[in-house]
């Protein structure tokens, strides 16, 4: 009965195997939704500045440096923001391939799921007609018996 014990094995690692997948997965959806919030922010902290800097040159109080300082952070979270645009692709598209890798892990657990239930079938109905066999061997056997003893001369 080895087969049963390696199938089982083999459903175990391959569960683990699933789960560590699903583990992945989650982290980077987690990195995914953490990459777009900065992006929301940065989007969020340049109309801001974008908006103090207009405020500024409405009431007259905005100077050449002031504008030339404004459009230099303006330019740093512009970049900020096109790295984790960057970001988001990146980790949308491992994000993608995990989950494929995921929902085949999924597929081969199912695959040895089915395979031990066959096995398990097929040990049940080996059983059946071992078990069939056994009795009508007894049965011939007592038929053989009784045959014999009444055939004996007294």
């Amino acid at each position: 009965m080895a087969a049963p014990f390696r199938l089982a094995r083999i459903q175990r690692l391959r569960e683990q195997i699933r789960r560590l997948r699903t583990h992945e997965a989650e982290q980077l959806a987690a990195r995914l939704a953490a990459a777009r919030a900065e992006a929301a922010r940065l989007v969020a902290e340049r109309e801001r500045i974008g908006a103090l800097e207009g405020d500024a040159a409405a009431v007259g109080v905005l100077t050449a440096d002031g504008l030339r300082v404004g459009r230099a952070y303006d330019a740093a979270l512009a970049n900020a923001e096109a790295v984790r645009a960057a970001e988001i692709v990146a980790v949308g598209h491992a994000l993608d391939a995990k989950r494929a890798e995921v929902l085949r892990a999924r597929q081969e657990e199912e695959k040895y799921v089915r395979l031990a239930e066959a096995h398990r079938q097929r040990t049940l109905e080996d059983e059946a007609r071992e078990t069939d066999r056994a009795l009508d061997e007894i049965a011939v056997d007592r038929h053989r018996r009784r045959k014999e003893e009444h055939h004996e001369p007294v």
